[in-house]
């Protein structure tokens, strides 16, 4: 208890309790404590009296700083299914992965509901104006055909009662053609390892190769032969027989100077064309095309707006450090 009151009097918050100071007590009786600076051992008041000792009582009294844990947001696969009365009642097209573009036919728009707009967020209320909400509301049946508006026909991933849609697969054909097989090279044996027979069709292999090369030589000389006999033929029926020194030809008269044609139709036609090329090739460079969770975005590079290809809103900006979209809030 004397320990308790000193520590009391030390210390502001919190002072040290039976629990500690029997834990204190234990340690100086079953084990030698020697204090370094005056050789005996401690007691527990002095054991509380230590300085650093106080810090540490006082930052076990403290309570853990308690972490801010945030509300996790769902994924669009998460509210598979889940109807939320204040968010917008429009359905969302969101594609099942690995199925080959099958897309999900029960996720709501993540965003609330804003007065005014039928039930709807004020995209999907401009996009229904417009008559280009294609996938209808969740709170009514799906659109067994639904047509994307600039990407062409959909389909679900499941049928009318619900059962899992399974999109065949094409399978590729290969362009390529196969290299012929090289013949395997027969391995060389050494003569010391053959046996009588081997031996003797490798000697014989020998004869008709030095044959055949014999015979190619003598070929060779008698063509080479020939050929000089025809060379010497014809330098003596040319040293025979001088050829007549050709008359000179009259100096041909000049031909008049080309009148220039007109410029061509086509070519006047052709110069349009071009200028619609490079004006769809200038479109292109301002602006790229980036595929985040399935969704495909476009950038323009101007001034770094992002769209969502699927219906054309504006959906945030492009961070280029972070090569990421930062969205916009919800409403």
């Amino acid at each position: 208890m004397a320990a308790l009151s000193i520590a009391q009097k030390t210390l502001s918050f919190p002072p040290p309790g039976k629990k500690l100071t029997a834990v204190i007590g234990y340690i100086l009786t079953k084990y030698e404590v020697i204090d370094p600076a005056t050789g005996t051992v401690p007691d527990v008041e002095k054991i509380f009296d230590d300085a650093e000792m106080k810090k540490l009582i006082v930052e076990m009294g403290k309570e853990p700083e308690k972490k801010k844990v945030g509300k996790k947001k769902k994924s669009d696969e998460e509210r598979l299914g889940e109807y939320e009365c204040h968010r917008c009642d429009a359905r969302i097209w969101k594609e099942k992965p690995r199925s080959g573009g099958l897309g999900y036919d029960n996720i709501q728009c993540s965003s609330k509901k804003v007065e005014g707009c039928n039930g709807l967020c004020k995209k999907h209320f401009k996009v229904q104006q417009e008559g280009g909400l294609w996938t209808g509301l969740i709170t009514e049946g799906r659109p067994e055909n639904p047509v994307h508006p600039t990407a062409g026909p959909k389909q679900w991933s499941t049928d009318a009662e619900g059962n899992e849609v399974v999109k065949e697969r094409k399978n590729k054909t290969s362009t390529k053609k196969s290299a012929p097989k090289k013949p395997k090279k027969s391995k060389k044996i050494s003569p010391e390892d053959m046996d009588l027979e081997e031996l003797t069709k490798h000697l014989e292999a020998l004869k008709l190769k030095k044959k055949n090369q014999e015979e190619v030589v003598e070929e060779e000389v008698v063509e080479e032969e020939v050929v000089e006999e025809e060379v010497v033929e014809e330098e003596v029926v040319e040293e025979s027989e001088p050829e007549p020194e050709p008359e000179p030809e009259p100096a041909p008269e000049p031909e008049p100077a080309p009148e220039p044609e007109p410029a061509s139709k086509e070519k006047k036609e052709e110069s349009p064309e071009l200028d619609v090329d490079e004006d769809s090739e200038d479109e292109e460079d301002c602006y790229f095309l980036h595929e985040e969770d399935g969704v495909e975005y476009q950038i323009n590079k101007d001034d770094m707006s992002v769209i969502r290809v699927e219906d054309f809103s504006p959906v945030g900006t492009w961070d280029d450090e972070t090569k990421g979209i930062i969205f916009d809030e919800e409403e």
